[in-house]
């Protein structure tokens, strides 16, 4: 899928992963990968690309007993592990603002990789791993 990097087209990509896992076969864990994908997008187009615009390419795949989404967007690099956790035990009006949407995207997928090249952009790999197709 490749669509315009617009808050307003977050629902069209939570459509494209649950057809993609529906016409795949998977019926567990789709809400837990839309929210991983949400969070990412949202986090490319508020960040990556702010106020300037861009293109999102997502691709959705079964490899290796992992459903994997792939997210390339040619936006600012931004490394997710160089977040920090967020802090869960302070009071969340004493908490550093931002960080929960990449702790939402490790802790609902099996794995988060990132890799950025100068000619291809940023490149964001999401696995979950199959327990059962139902």
């Amino acid at each position: 899928m490749r669509i315009d990097a617009k808050l307003e087209n977050l629902s069209v990509i939570a459509d494209f992963i649950s057809s993609s896992m529906g016409q795949l076969g998977i019926d567990a864990g789709v809400f837990e990968v839309q929210t991983a994908a949400d969070e990412a997008c949202t986090n490319i187009i508020k960040y990556a690309y702010a106020e300037e615009g861009g293109i999102i390419n997502i691709t959705c795949e079964v490899r290796d007993n992992n459903f994997v989404v792939t997210i390339k967007d040619k936006g600012k690099p931004f490394d997710p592990s160089s977040v920090l956790p967020p802090d869960l035990e302070t009071d969340v009006d004493k908490r550093r603002i931002g960080g929960l949407g990449i702790y939402l995207m490790r802790k609902l997928m099996d794995d988060v990789s990132y890799s950025f090249d100068a000619e291809k952009g940023n490149t964001l790999v999401m696995r979950k791993i199959l327990t059962g197709k139902n």
